[in-house]
């Protein structure tokens, strides 16, 4: 029988884990096994409270797992311990202030049924605030069986990197050790480059089926204090090295992907110069993140990419000022995808990896 374990970490979410776990409770699947594996990450309100509860008063075919932790360690080691307890065959992440939609799960198992040996299944996503939808211009299930074109997606940014509203195969993110870099914040951007570069298909489902809460005491709208800027910094300095030390396989993809795969990082790092210019940092920080800078930078004149390497000098002063600029962080996106059209025209002249 299919199996899927559903991983909630817990932590300060009182206001909304309640209807997180209803959701989860809601979706009854026949003839399929559901364990719903709920990490305790040692907050300091009632959440827990609630959960337990909430769980005391169910009565349904789904099993409840409810793990401690002995002290708070963050959102990537929470997650990690339910990685290690789940047994499903598929494993589901929520994050507990958002929710599913009602029969969610059967939408995704029928979709599983029509591509029974997909790697992963992920559904459309609606944000609270402003009323998005992470996912566009999709009508129909989209299939994608070519690594070159969902790996080229995803460092471009046209699929969402949260881990969260994926249905995946246990088996991959076990086998390849796909887990979440502990001690750092924005864990999905190195972990979801890790997971698409082991994948061989994925399935892109245009329902909406999560809900993403505004959740104003969330870790992404937690107030901007000296202490924070240096925690965003060195999670980009830590999750930039990461992936430049495990460039894409050149065996693996046929396309030339050289260009995305810097863009991307250059994404990551240009948020840390916003982030740099706006608090004091300490000097030991300061220094990781501009030698991860000077490492792309080296990197991509070192293939011969001379063009992208003026596109990279906005990481460096005078450049850099730029981002105080609000029509330039504006339109960054903008110009981001110009030079990424720019800088493959010489792909045919350059190696796809160096």
């Amino acid at each position: 029988m299919l199996s899927i374990s559903v991983i909630i970490p817990i932590y300060n979410v009182e206001q909304f884990v309640q209807r997180c776990l209803e959701s989860v409770m809601t979706q009854i699947v026949l003839n399929v096994e559901i364990e719903c594996v709920i990490v305790d990450d040692c907050g300091h309100d009632h959440s827990m409270d609630i959960v337990r509860q909430t769980v005391a008063n169910y009565h349904g075919p789904i099993n409840f797992k409810l793990i401690s932790h002995k002290q708070n360690r963050g959102l990537s080691a929470a997650r990690n311990t339910g990685l290690y307890h789940a047994t499903g065959d598929f494993i589901f992440f929520v994050d507990s202030d958002d929710y599913l939609m009602p029969n969610s799960f059967q939408y995704f198992l029928d979709n599983l049924k029509c591509y029974p040996d997909v790697d992963m299944i992920m559904g459309n996503v609606k944000a609270c605030k402003g009323g998005d939808f992470l996912i566009k211009n999709i009508e129909s299930p989209l299939l994608m069986e070519d690594c070159n074109i969902f790996f080229r997606k995803m460092l471009r940014h046209q699929i969402y990197l949260y881990a969260w509203n994926k249905l995946i195969r246990r088996k991959i993110l076990m086998d390849y050790k796909v887990y979440f870099e502990e001690g750092i914040l924005f864990e999905d951007q190195c972990w979801a480059y890790e997971l698409f570069s082991h994948l061989s298909s994925i399935l892109i489902l245009p329902k909406v089926t999560y809900i993403y809460e505004n959740n104003p005491f969330s870790i992404v709208n937690t107030a901007f204090t000296a202490e924070r800027g240096e925690l965003v910094l060195r999670s980009y300095t830590i999750s930039v090295n990461k992936m430049l030390d495990n460039p894409p396989c050149s065996e693996r993809y046929k396309l030339n992907l050289t260009v995305d795969y810097y863009l991307f990082m250059m994404n990551f790092l240009m948020n840390g110069v916003d982030v740099h210019s706006q608090c004091p940092i300490p000097s030991e920080t300061s220094k990781a993140f501009f030698k991860v800078k000077l490492r792309i930078l080296y990197r991509v004149i070192r293939c011969g990419r001379l063009l992208l390497s003026c596109f990279l000098m906005l990481l460096f002063p005078p450049f850099s000022y730029l981002q105080k600029v609000r029509a330039f962080r504006h339109h960054y996106y903008d110009m981001e995808s110009i030079a990424n059209r720019i800088c493959h025209v010489t792909d045919f002249v350059h190696p796809k990896f160096s």
